[in-house]
């Protein structure tokens, strides 16, 4: 599902780091036990040169890497997923060296490390640094862009009816106060081309449009927006475009300058397996003068030469977290993220091939054709005890997804990740039919 031409920036970043200096770098700025889970992570990077989707051998090595309980099936990366020892460990080591010494000294090492992290997200993404700023999670990235634009009576913002709540919620309470229109545009839940999904946006576009909003991977039905060729739309209008990227970053194969978004928001604690309330915002370099920060405080005036570093300004933050940011980018380019991204799409596509075989009135959302599905599998299920089939779900088969009972209907939304095992793909049907 890689939609991207890989930029120069992008190009740069995946040499440096598939190399061994580059992951000496890295080792070298943690300790003793931050080196020794790298030498683990770099052994399995080493093995994946020739990892097919389906080689569970390979794979099961890598779910070494994570401490899930041993008999909870966990499938909800689109809301939080585990994260791999050498984050987990980072956080870990990174909070015990401050609680022994918070003095400012000691806390100063963390400028480099955060600004490795930045290097990394930047690299990964395809970006430059300077539009790289740290933010706590998608929620707050997009309100920051939502908050900092100049709008007014007569502007346009186009929302998608499958958006995040918050990418959606968040622009009619702006829209309230500062008096702008919202228009919310709806696609076919069943597509069969770019252009089914293009056609409602193209119609509801307009000389007042200034900005396009959307998911590039939608939370509700895990279909997949066309973000490149939505941006263009957006741009060819003289509008901007904004991307939620909570289900893409850590999922697809992204490079940002060749999507060409003005704005990107994502999450870390969600599929690029990073810690919780560590992410970022993308603001391309051109328009950085157009968006207001939305906190200033001590440090601003530093912070407002280095590009994006200004829409980051919080407070006092949890710098190890920032860092372990960085190395979850680090783990998932050493296994190499085409490789993820295949592997998330031959276990989603397992599930929902044996959902569909093994469950009786089961409606799939997400069921699309050429490519706009993704590793996001939703389906509905017509049950007059949807309320207990949805605890049984979890309390004796320990599937953990988002799933909910109500007006009769079963309500299932199931996120393998690299962690899981095609078996579970397998079993999975099994149990929720056995719920039912």
């Amino acid at each position: 599902m890689g939609r991207y031409t890989m930029s120069q920036t992008r190009r740069n970043f995946l040499r440096k780091v598939g190399t061994s200096a580059g992951i000496s770098a890295l080792v070298l700025s943690g300790s003793s036990s931050m080196a020794l889970a790298n030498v683990n992570v770099q052994t399995m990077a080493n093995a994946s040169e020739g990892a097919r989707p389906d080689d569970e051998i390979f794979w099961d090595k890598v779910r070494e890497e994570f401490i899930i309980e041993k008999k909870l099936i966990m499938m909800n990366a689109a809301n939080m997923a585990p994260t791999p020892k050498i984050v987990h460990e980072t956080v870990i080591e990174h909070t015990k060296d401050m609680e022994m010494n918070c003095s400012f000294q000691n806390r100063g090492k963390y400028s480099d490390l955060t600004q490795k992290s930045r290097e990394y997200i930047a690299g990964f993404l395809g970006a430059d640094t300077d539009e790289i700023g740290f933010v706590r999670n998608t929620s707050e990235a997009n309100n920051t862009v939502i908050n900092g634009l100049d709008l007014g009576p007569g502007d346009e913002v186009l929302i998608w009816d499958q958006n995040h709540p918050c990418n959606n919620i968040a622009w009619h309470q702006r829209a309230e106060r500062l008096g702008f229109k919202v228009v919310t545009v709806s696609t076919d839940k069943k597509l069969n081309t770019v252009e089914d999904l293009l056609r409602p946006f193209k119609v509801a576009i307009n000389s007042n449009t200034k900005v396009l909003a959307f998911s590039h991977i939608s939370n509700q039905t895990g279909t997949t927006l066309p973000a490149k060729e939505m941006t263009t739309l957006a741009h060819n209008h003289g509008a901007k475009c904004l991307v939620d990227g909570a289900q893409s970053f850590g999922y697809l194969d992204i490079d940002l300058h060749d999507m060409g978004c003005d704005f990107y928001t994502s999450s870390g604690q969600k599929w690029i397996l990073g810690p919780r309330e560590a992410s970022f915002l993308y603001v391309k370099r051109d328009i950085q003068a157009e968006l207001w920060p939305n906190i200033v405080t001590v440090g601003w005036e530093r912070s407002k030469v280095n590009g994006a570093q200004k829409y980051e300004s919080l407070g006092q933050r949890d710098d190890g977290r920032l860092w372990a940011l960085g190395r979850a980018v680090e783990f998932h380019t050493m296994i190499g993220q085409t490789k993820i991204e295949a592997r998330i799409n031959y276990l989603a596509n397992r599930l929902t091939a044996n959902m569909k075989s093994k469950i009786p009135h089961l409606q799939v959302l997400t069921e699309q054709a050429n490519g706009f599905n993704s590793g996001i599998f939703v389906g509905l299920i017509s049950k007059t005890n949807a309320p207990e089939a949805a605890k049984t779900i979890y309390n004796k088969y320990r599937i953990s997804g988002a799933i909910g009972g109500r007006d009769n209907i079963l309500r299932i939304r199931l996120c393998p990740h690299i962690y899981n095992s095609a078996e579970q793909m397998d079993l999975i049907p099994d149990y929720v039919a056995a719920s039912i």
